[in-house]
Order: structure tokens, then sequence, then C-alpha cells
């Protein structure tokens, strides 16, 4: 594997994961298998599968009914000329998954305005299980990513990691706002009211004013001490303390 396909590679996957807004293209069951667009908001799991919330009585849930084919389109929305943009096409098969109290919390936490649709009993999480990538990062870089490249294995991360994600991102919130004011600063970006909303083996995420901001650790983490560890590496360049740390991460 080159260097210029493993940079695509991590490319696209953050881009995924920095967006939460994507075109879902389905084939149609009214049209014979034409392809059928629509908006669909997601989140990532901690792989980088695309998680969708849907209703049963949407055109593109019908569609994956028949045929489970599907692929999600995100894309960069900085520049003005959208061909100059990076974006990834995620292709793959979508399914129907059982949503529990933990992805129901997580998902919310990315789409807050996605608590009504809770009420109603006909909404269903979805998985895209990525098969292949396309991804453009502008002009001229150009990639085809295979799956198992694009995904990170199951083996890599405990699922220590993934059970520690919810108290460290409540920790955080609760009592440590000037610490995530810090790490927003340090990228550059004043936000007085910054919210936690996940954490990943590669980074985490802090919504503020002018959208979400995709923070990266310098190396993944596999498990709740690593993740500690990475916080204190942040904290050191970021002028927080130590006690600015998820304590329900401490190894």
């Amino acid at each position: 594997m080159s260097e210029n396909y493993r940079k695509a590679v991590r490319d696209a996957r953050r881009l995924a994961r920095t967006h939460s807004n994507g075109i879902l293209s389905t084939l149609s069951a009214d049209m014979d298998g034409w392809p059928f667009g629509s908006v669909a908001p997601y989140i990532l799991d901690f792989e980088g599968h695309p998680i969708l919330l849907l209703s049963d009585l949407a055109q593109h849930s019908r569609n994956i009914q028949r045929d489970s084919r599907v692929s999600l389109l995100a894309w960069e929305d900085e520049k003005s000329d959208i061909q100059q943009s990076g974006r990834a096409t995620l292709m793959g098969r979508a399914t129907v998954i059982e949503g529990d109290a933990a992805l129901r919390d997580r998902y919310l936490r990315y789409l807050p305005q996605a608590q009504e649709y809770f009420a109603i009993h006909d909404f269903r999480f979805y998985k895209l299980s990525v098969e292949r990538v396309r991804f453009i990062g502008g002009f001229g870089d150009i990639h085809w990513i295979r799956g198992e490249d694009y995904c990170l294995s199951r083996e890599s991360f405990d699922a220590e990691l993934v059970a520690a994600e919810s108290g460290a991102v409540v920790h955080m919130n609760a009592d440590h706002k000037d610490a995530l004011i810090r790490y927003c600063r340090a990228l550059g970006v004043d936000e007085s009211e910054p919210r936690l909303v996940g954490i990943d083996p590669e980074g985490f995420d802090i919504a503020t004013r002018g959208g979400r901001l995709r923070i990266d650790f310098d190396a993944p983490v596999r498990d709740a001490k690593g993740l500690r560890e990475a916080f204190v590496r942040m904290a050191r360049t970021s002028g927080a303390g130590r006690d600015d740390l998820p304590s329900t991460v401490s190894g």
C-alpha cells in the first residue's frame, strides 16, 4: 500500500467523519432500478460505517428493502467551487440494525434535531457497510479505496474504548468546558460554548457555533488508557491542565 493511497484512506475517512449530511442514492423500487437520490443525515460508527435514521415510509427505505445496494456522498462545503472540494462516495449495503440506548444517545449528540423522530415508531437505524469508496481530494487527486482499507478493523480498538466514550463526553461537557475552549483555540477557533459530541479511535468532535470541529489525535488510540494518554498529550500542547481530562477514562 503506497503512502499516497494511505493518505487518501485517512483523508476519506476524516472527510466522512467531519460532516453529517449526505446524498443517499438508492435503486428505485417504483422505477425499476433507476437511481434515486435523497438527503440523509448520518453519523459514523467507530469503524467508519455510516449510521442513518430512516423512516419506513420514506422512498429510500422502500428502495433499500428491495435492493440494499446504496451509496452515500459526503463533501466539503467550504469552497465556492464544489468541483474543487473534497468528496467521498461510500458504497455498500444498507441493513436495519437494532438501536440501543448508547447508539441513540450518540446519534442525538451529533444530530440533536432528530429528537422528535424517536417519538415516531416508523424510524429505524440502518448501517451502511462500506465495500468501496470513491474519494476525490481535489483536482486530479482521485482514488478508488477498498472497503477493508477504509474501515478501521474491530481488532484495532478495544470494546472498552466504545464503552468509555459516553462517560468521557458527559464529564468533559459538565466539568471541563475551559479545556474544550482551549482545544478549539489551539486550532484557531474562538468558541465560548463548545460541546464535545463524540470520540472515536482517531480523534473527537466538538460542536461550535460555526459548525462541528474535528480534532485528530496524533496517533489512533486502542483502549481507554490510550485515550487518556492522548488527552494528556493534547493538554500539554493546548495549555490545558491534567485535571482537564476525562476521569472516566483514567488508567
